[in-house]
C-alpha cells in the first residue's frame, strides 16, 4: 500500500490553516455597530430616571437589534435602598423610529421609577453583514454608580464582539496550520 506523500501532509497542512485564517479574517473584517454615544452617558449621574435610554451606533443597525433597562439598586423616597436584581423597567425597546439612518436604540422607561442604578444592555447586529456586537453601561439616577464597577467597566461601559475569543482562537490555529506546514521536514521517499 503506497504512504501518503509529505509534500500531501504539507498541503492540507496549508490548505487547512488557510481556511481557518479565510474565516477569522473575514470575522476581523466584517462591518461592526459599534457604540458612539448615549443619553444618559455611562457612568453618568441625573438627578431622577429618564423617560427614555437611547444608545447611538457608528453605523446602521438591523431591526433585530434590541436594547433593555434593568434596575439593580432602587432607592425609595425614603432613602431605604433594595436590591431587585435586574428588574426589568423598559418598554418599547428597539429601533428609535426618530432616527431616519437606523443607528439609534431606544427603550422607553416606565413612568414613576425610583432612584437607583440602572444597567442598560443591547445587542446591536450591522445593517450590512449582520455581525453581532453586545454592550452594557451603567448610569445612576439621584446616586452616583458605584466605584466597583468603574473600577472593572473604565467609563461604566463595556462593548464586544459576539464569540470574540473563538475567532481569535480560529485565527491562531491558520497561523499554526501554515507555519507547521511551512516547517514541516522534507523528508525523503523510501522505495
Amino acid at each position: 500500500m503506497p504512504r501518503p506523500s509529505p509534500s500531501l501532509g504539507r498541503a492540507l497542512l496549508a490548505l487547512c490553516g488557510a481556511v481557518l485564517l479565510l474565516f477569522g479574517g473575514w470575522f476581523l473584517l466584517a462591518p461592526r455597530a459599534r457604540f458612539a454615544a448615549s443619553d444618559p452617558l455611562p457612568g453618568a449621574t441625573v438627578s431622577l430616571p429618564p423617560p427614555a435610554v437611547t444608545v447611538r451606533f457608528d453605523s446602521a443597525l438591523d431591526p433585530r437589534s434590541t436594547i433593555e433597562v434593568l434596575r439593580t439598586i432602587a432607592v425609595s423616597a425614603s432613602g431605604d435602598t433594595s436590591y431587585p436584581g435586574g428588574e426589568r423597567v423598559s418598554t418599547g425597546a428597539g429601533l428609535d423610529p426618530a432616527d431616519a439612518g437606523r443607528r439609534t436604540l431606544r427603550a422607553a422607561l416606565a413612568p414613576g421609577l425610583s432612584t437607583g442604578l440602572y444597567v442598560v444592555r443591547w445587542t446591536a447586529l450591522a445593517a450590512r453583514g449582520g455581525s453581532e456586537r453586545f454592550g452594557t453601561l451603567y448610569f445612576g439616577a439621584g446616586m452616583p454608580v458605584p466605584e466597583h464597577i468603574t473600577r472593572d467597566m473604565p467609563g461604566a461601559l463595556r462593548e464586544r464582539d459576539y464569540q470574540q475569543r473563538g475567532r481569535r482562537s480560529t485565527l491562531l490555529g491558520g497561523v499554526i496550520l501554515v507555519a507547521l506546514a511551512a516547517l514541516l521536514p522534507r523528508l525523503p521517499r523510501r522505495r
